[in-house]
Order: structure tokens, then sequence, then C-alpha cells
């Protein structure tokens, strides 16, 4: 389920050789400039990687209002002769960079995903067509790919370290398939009408667009698009290119077409930046019972800085003298134990660190981010562990669950559930109110009924929460279950194994 991923090998002067080669066996300048398109543009600010590529500079043509990128990259076939995948030296950061798609690089397009396919006789119908079952085996299929990569590529010229392999970027990928091209379509539109829950309106990190929408943080990126309409963009052109040039069809275009514009392709991209933060609150000495406590410690005073922050947002909101010293009364701020406040500062430092995930790691790296002691130094390192992986598995499974869609429930099934709800449950929900704003749900999303600001940001989330208790949340969109595609693989082995999608050898 892995698809692009960013591999570095530290230490130049160790892999002298294996410098030398790429320089000497790939193509390309050290510059090219390139024409992008506008929803492209949103991940520039995030990383300085662009389609496999090293950016250097960017700049808007005012008068043709075109988006123009400089960037450096070096390319070359793999050894399957249909893919290129790129490379970048970085000599005063010391490392050499390699940056391409995993399912590309093996199958020649990621409308088939980095997974055991039918063919294969480690297949078994019944674990593989579970996703979360693929996203566990990944981690193993990832590691064994990159060591028979250096193989592959380099023909095992040069010994790697791998101590010094960091795994700087991963991306994980599911690619959900529909009936229909128009089901696909139609879903995406209901999609947009679901916000990530952790987004706010007055951040520019949540954009839409005809038949995509994105999410963009410092440490990640969320993205939905129909792989139809991206296929016939890019990579179509590129296959034909190829068939033309081995003079047969090695790529079966037109069936990959008709498969991909069935398809809704989820992707998240774990940034170094993400894997720290995982790593650091996940991972990091999780067996140690010293940290264990302090982590404790910082979670308490974090949860109180976070709730003073609150207290001072909205006091700063109210004008009016007598009623912010009354709100000041009854919400006054809390205090922090000095002590706690000591440990939380420790912490904070610690866990905020950069790190780099390596192949492999000594024992002395494995102390220090094993268990707590007076430590004289921070060890950057850390092992690009199962664990670590795990927790961007269930990272990415939660993503692919907040956004899959539901049936909106009928007005006598909410009925229902409330007076089921109000006969289990000691504190009761206001069923007439709820009823009310139920109707009001019946023409408008829960996001349109907070953009159009039918009631107070407080209410809202009110009601919010007590739909969420009787099973109806932002999901619930969609008043005809006229749509349906399982969150699993069984559609995708089914559906690529019958049109044999694989390429012609």
């Amino acid at each position: 389920m892995v698809d692009t991923i960013v591999i570095r090998v530290h230490d130049l002067r160790k892999h002298h050789e294996l410098v030398k080669y790429v320089n000497m066996n790939f193509k390309g300048t050290s510059k090219h400039s390139a024409e992008i398109p506008k929803e492209a543009i949103e991940e520039l600010g995030k990383s300085p990687l662009l389609d496999d590529k090293f950016i250097v500079d960017y700049f808007r043509n005012s008068k043709t209002g075109t988006h123009i990128i400089h960037y450096k990259s070096q390319e070359r076939l793999n050894t399957s002769g249909h893919y290129y995948f790129h490379a970048f030296e970085n000599r005063d950061r010391d490392f050499l960079e390699f940056n391409f798609s995993v399912p590309k690089y093996k199958w020649g397009t990621n409308i088939l995903v980095f997974a055991r396919h039918m063919w294969e006789k480690d297949f078994i119908y019944s674990n593989h067509t579970s996703l979360k079952y693929n996203l566990d085996e990944s981690f193993g299929l990832i590691m064994s790919f990159i060591k028979n990569f250096f193989l592959k590529e380099f023909m095992d010229l040069f010994p790697i370290d791998f101590s010094c392999v960091e795994i700087n970027r991963i991306d994980l990928s599911y690619n959900q398939l529909f009936e229909t091209k128009k089901q696909a379509l139609e879903y995406l539109e209901y999609q947009k009408q679901i916000r990530r829950k952790h987004s706010r309106n007055d951040v520019n990190n949540f954009r839409e667009y005809e038949t995509s929408l994105m999410y963009i943080t410092h440490r990640y990126s969320l993205k939905i698009y129909h792989k139809g309409t991206e296929y016939r963009k890019h990579d179509r052109k590129e296959h034909r290119r190829i068939n033309k040039e081995k003079g047969k069809e090695y790529f079966r275009i037109d069936q990959l077409q008709e498969v991909a514009d069935r398809m809704l392709r989820y992707e998240v991209t774990f940034r170094d930046t993400m894997l720290t933060y995982l790593y650091s609150n996940y991972v990091f000495r999780k067996n140690c019972p010293i940290h264990k406590a302090r982590y404790e410690i910082y979670k308490k005073v974090e949860g109180i800085i976070a709730k003073n922050d609150r207290i001072a947002e909205k006091l700063h909101k109210i004008l009016d003298q007598k009623r912010k010293e009354k709100y000041q009364q009854t919400h006054p701020y809390i205090e922090i134990d000095p002590r706690e406040k000591r440990v939380h500062a420790e912490m904070k430092k610690l866990l905020s660190r950069g790190r780099q995930f390596m192949l492999k790691v000594d024992e002395n790296i494995d102390q220090f981010n094993s268990k707590a002691a007076k430590y004289g130094y921070f060890e950057e390192r850390a092992l690009f562990s199962k664990a670590l992986f795990r927790e961007c598995s269930k990272f990415f499974l939660n993503f692919i669950k907040e956004f899959q869609v539901k049936e909106k429930p009928s007005v006598s099934t909410v009925s229902d559930r409330i007076d089921q709800y109000n006969e289990t449950h000691r504190s009761k929900l206001p069923k007439k109110e709820m009823m009310k704003f139920y109707e009001i749900l019946q023409t408008n999303t829960f996001e349109e009924i907070k953009r159009k600001r039918l009631y107070s940001k407080a209410t809202y989330y009110r009601y919010l929460k007590r739909f969420e208790e009787i099973g109806v949340t932002k999901n619930n969109v969609i008043d005809l279950d006229l749509i349906y595609a399982s969150v699993d693989l069984r559609s995708y082995h089914t559906t690529i194994f019958s049109n044999r999608l694989i390429f012609n050898k």
C-alpha cells in the first residue's frame, strides 16, 4: 500500500562509488523548468519535492497566469524499462536522494497498488482482500523492496551501509473501486461535504477541485481524487509512448483507463515531520516506565495550556468589562504545578526535536530510544520500525474511514433512535429540539448549517455531539443508498485479475 518513497543515502564519501555511478548513468542536467497545473501549487509550500523532482525555484507569470518551477533532477529507466526514477545529490547536506513511486516502479502504473496479487504464490484471498491485512504486510514488503532496489539497479556493485539509509518520506495509498465512473464521481461530490474534523474554516489548508480534494499541513498531506481523470492527464500519454517504443501493447491502456475511471484514490503523504511526531508520541521509549510517567505529566500540562488559551481567546472577544469580569470569575485560569511545568518544558524539548529514520541502527542508538537516562546528548537517529509504520497505517485507515459517506437516516428512524437512547440513559436528549434541527438537515449538510450560521457555534457543536450519540454524523449526507463501495480490496483484486491489467512482458 506504499506509493511514493524518498530514500536518502547519507555520507557521500563512504558511498562515493554509488554517487559516481549515478552521475555517470543517470541522465538529466542540474536544472530544468516546467509549467505545473494550478492544483499542484498547494504542495509547493509544504515540500521541496513535486512530481519526484527537487524544486529549486518557483514563480508565477502575472501576464499569462501560468506557474513555473525550476527543478533539479537526474533520472534513469528502471531495469524493467518502463519507469523513470529520480536521483538528486545534495552535497551541502551530504546525501544522495532517490524519489519514486513504488507501484509505478514495479508495475508501471499506480492503478495497481503495491501489495500481493492473485498471480503471486503467497496470495490468500481471504487475507489479501482486507485493507488492514495488506497494510500490516506492507512493512515487510517495503523493507524487502528497498534492499532489492539497490541490488537490481546497481547490480550489487557498491556495498550500501543501511545504517546510512534514511526513509525521509513515505506515502500510503488505497484505490477504492466503484461499479461505474458516474458513481465514483458522485461519491467524491458527497465526500466534499465532509470536512476533516480538525480543519478550521479560517485556515487555508483544505482545498476542493473538480475531481479532487486535498488537505495539507506542514506535517502531512491528504488527497482523494478521481484516478481516471489523473490517468488521462498524465500516465496515459507516457504509456502510449512506451507502447510505441516497444512496438507492442505493453500497457493495456483502454483497460487501465476503464478501471481507473471507476476508482477514487486515497493518499497520505507522511513527511519527516509527521514521522517524527508519530514516533515521538507513540513509539519513543513506550515501554520505559519513567518516560511514560513523564509523558503523562506532559499531556496533562498540554491540556491545561490549551484550556487556558481558550479562556484567553474568549476573554479577548468580550468587549464589555462587566461581562469579561463575570466570565473570568466562572472560568478562572488553571494553575500549573511548577514541578510539572518543568517536566513539561523538558519533555516538549525532547519530543519536538527532528529525527532521521534509518533502516539500521546500532545498540547505543537503540538504547537511547528505548530507555530514559541521563544522556549528555540527543540522538536524532531512530529505526524506521514496524511500530512506526503501524502508526502511519492507523492514521491512514482513520483518514479513509473519516471520508466514507453514509446514508442519511429517515426522520422516523432518527425519532426512534432518540427514544431508544432516552430509555437507556439517565441524561436525556432534547427530542423536540433535535427533530427541529434534523428538519433543517434534510435540505442542508452539517457543514452548510455551520457555514450559514443558522445556529451559534456553541449550539451547532452541541447538536453535532448529540447526533453523534445516536449514530448520525457529518458523513450521513446521502439521501438514498444508491452508491456502494466496500472499504477493502475484493473488487480491486477480481477486477485487476479478470482484466489482466498487468503489462505484457
